[in-house]
């Protein structure tokens, strides 16, 4: 693999390693080179949370502000992006995913393999999320800030016309724009670039409706896949409701179609689900290869409440489903993965094989016994004809010297 590709991977690496942070505190205390405080407004729903929690109205219009602080002692640029709330792979929120910027890494990849391309065309918002956070705030997209100065950085919400329950979810991402420093390894120069980030979690609302989870199989995304450079399998799971799961418990069961001799299974808990959004739930095959054919999962998943929310947020929903693994998935997903184990002998075929052994060896010991016996049974045949004929012999021998004898006589 060349260094291009190798720079996009790492590039689409980090993007999804971002996804892991949740609604910060101070940046200061992270050792970044700026930091961040929102001006909580009036319709603040909790003063003592960091991040925006609003309840608004119907087409209202309002200015958000965060004071941004330059903690260094040069000049910075610090670039801004509006994001939807998503759920990463391993059902953690994401408020760092940006729709445009995932785009456009996946066509500047494109560009520099040659190999499996990414289709853009796939990179987009789930399909329940019909108000992303993104399409209601209007903002600039970066600040320059002087050394040891406190800026202030301002946006503008104007919400639907139409009122809605729930929450709409999301943040801003604040990240100080890259400085190149060159240094040489041996005699190649590499090139490290810092890069300092902040995500500032956005909750927007209109009404205390309780709005209750819904969950989702998708059937026809169940496919085989490569997870952390393993054999498995993902499922994919949505949220299509505008609201909040905050404790999942995942329990999921593969079966041979028609079987119910469990094959693999996966319990997985504390997993979260943003508003109106999708992940695909990953099955390690436990390092064993994939085998072409058709096979069921079974799920059980619970929706617990915490912290004091509604009773009513208890859910919990079973699905089954089937799918197929096809002999060009198993060989590409076998291809991919590490430390793949070599398929092995089962015990209980060891056991068939020493007993056909056994089998034979009985087999060749009867027939050899059977051959020695009609052997022996020959043999004495022919002693017993040979004792006849000497005595026959004997016995003409005998009556011949008599009649010699008788001759003589006369």
């Amino acid at each position: 693999m060349n260094r291009s590709i190798k720079k996009w991977i790492q590039i689409l690496m980090i993007l999804f390693v971002a996804g892991s942070f949740p609604l910060l505190g101070k940046a200061s205390e992270q050792g970044l080179g700026f930091s961040i405080r929102p001006i909580h407004p009036e319709n603040q729903l909790d003063k003592n949370q960091t991040y925006f929690d609003l309840k608004m109205e119907p087409n209202q219009v309002q200015e958000l502000e965060v004071m941004i602080r330059n903690n260094t002692d040069q000049e910075i640029i610090v670039e801004a992006s509006v994001n939807a709330a998503i759920t990463n792979l391993n059902g953690i929120l994401d408020y760092s995913w940006n729709l445009e910027n995932a785009k456009e890494v996946a066509k500047n990849y494109n560009q520099h393999t040659s190999t499996e391309k990414i289709d853009v065309n796939q990179i987009k918002y789930d399909s329940s999320l019909k108000m992303p956070l993104p399409s209601l705030i209007t903002s600039e997209k970066k600040i320059k800030l002087p050394a040891q100065t406190e800026l202030p950085y301002k946006m503008q919400v104007t919400m639907p016309e139409k009122s809605f329950d729930g929450i709409i979810l999301g943040g801003i991402r604040f990240t100080q724009k890259e400085t190149t420093k060159e240094e040489t390894d041996s005699d190649e120069g590499v090139q490290i670039k810092n890069k300092f980030a902040y995500s500032l979690g956005i909750q927007l609302r209109e009404t205390d409706e309780l709005v209750i989870p819904k969950l989702k199989m998708n059937q026809k995304k169940i496919k085989a896949n490569s997870i952390n450079g393993h054999t498995g399998v993902t499922i994919n799971l949505q949220n299509p409701a505008r609201t909040l799961m905050r404790d999942l418990e995942v329990k999921m069961t593969i079966y041979k179609k028609g079987s119910q001799k469990k094959l693999i299974s996966s319990t997985k808990k504390g997993l979260k689900m943003a508003p109106n959004s999708n992940f695909d739930y990953g099955i390690d095959w436990n390092n064993q290869p994939l085998r072409a054919g058709n096979y069921t999962v079974k799920a059980l998943i619970e929706n617990h409440a915490i912290d004091g929310e509604s009773s009513e947020l208890n859910k919990k929903w079973e699905f089954e489903e089937n799918f197929t693994i096809t002999k060009k998935e198993a060989k590409k997903i076998n291809g991919q993965a590490v430390d793949l184990d070599e398929p092995t002998i089962s015990w209980w075929l060891y056991v068939v094989i020493g007993l056909l052994g056994v089998l034979i060896l009985l087999m060749a010991l009867i027939i050899a016994r059977n051959h020695f016996d009609k052997r022996k049974e020959v043999q004495k045949k022919q002693d017993l004809n040979r004792k006849k004929q000497q005595l026959s012999q004997k016995k003409r021998l005998k009556a011949s010297s008599k009649k010699s004898a008788i001759k003589r006589k006369e």
